[in-house]
């Protein structure tokens, strides 16, 4: 067995401790036109990639009291980072590009992505991971798939399977969460199993990432929701 971990990172201080739960109708884009307010997205259907996103932000820029509660300013935070982690055009494209083949993930997982999500970690770095769930040409299908962020692994050289240690936006606080995959039969149509939903994921990759230059906002100008 080899594991990993990055240091000073725990998923109770480096990951928020509320859920990736906000109210719906709220968007997550939104500006003023000559013709009315224009809104694009609904933060309702979740923000795990800004979520993502800003934990490693602060982790980053070595930040280690994170807000304690979602104040507005906050939300807007990991509004702005979403749309940084879809990495536009080409990360949705990846993201719908994966969701649409019915076979090979698992295996452009194992092949491409494990090398890569394996060497960032080594080299000190959290990973942020898009995980495919959806399956279909659907681009509403898009929002059932999710992002994590990745901070550590365990090879067990016995059975060849992988344990990706993951803040999961949707499990706050939960230090046994991780996606489990097996590396020895790249080829078979496997499943990962995420421990607190099962075998429902069907590929995970590395999502492209680069830290902003400005520290995030720090909790005395957020939990107040200035």
């Amino acid at each position: 067995m080899s594991s990993y971990r990055l240091p000073n990172f725990n998923v109770r201080e480096n990951g928020f401790a509320f859920p990736n739960s906000f109210p719906a109708g709220s968007p997550v884009v939104e500006m003023p036109t000559p013709f009315g307010r224009w809104t694009f997205g609904d933060a309702g259907a979740g923000l795990c990639g800004g979520m993502v996103f800003a934990a490693m932000d602060y982790y980053l820029h070595g930040i280690e009291e994170l807000p304690t509660a979602p104040g507005p300013a906050l939300v807007r935070y990991f509004c702005k980072r979403l749309l940084d982690s879809w990495n536009l055009p080409f990360g949705a494209a990846k993201y719908y590009d994966w969701q649409r083949r019915r076979k090979g993930l698992m295996r452009k997982t194992v092949r491409n992505e494990w090398p890569r999500i394996r060497a960032r970690l080594d080299a000190g770095f959290p990973a942020p991971l898009g995980v495919i769930h959806a399956e279909g040409y659907g681009w509403k299908d898009l929002s059932r798939n999710h992002q994590v962020l990745c901070y550590g692994y365990d090879f067990n050289g016995s059975n060849e399977d992988v344990t990706l240690a993951i803040y999961d936006p949707n499990y706050p606080g939960d230090e046994t969460a991780g996606l489990t995959f097996k590396v020895s039969d790249p080829s078979s149509e496997q499943s990962a199993v995420h421990s607190c939903v099962g075998s429902t994921v069907r590929g995970i990759f590395l999502s492209a990432y680069t830290r902003p230059r400005d520290p995030p906002p720090v909790p005395d100008q957020i939990n107040g929701g200035v």
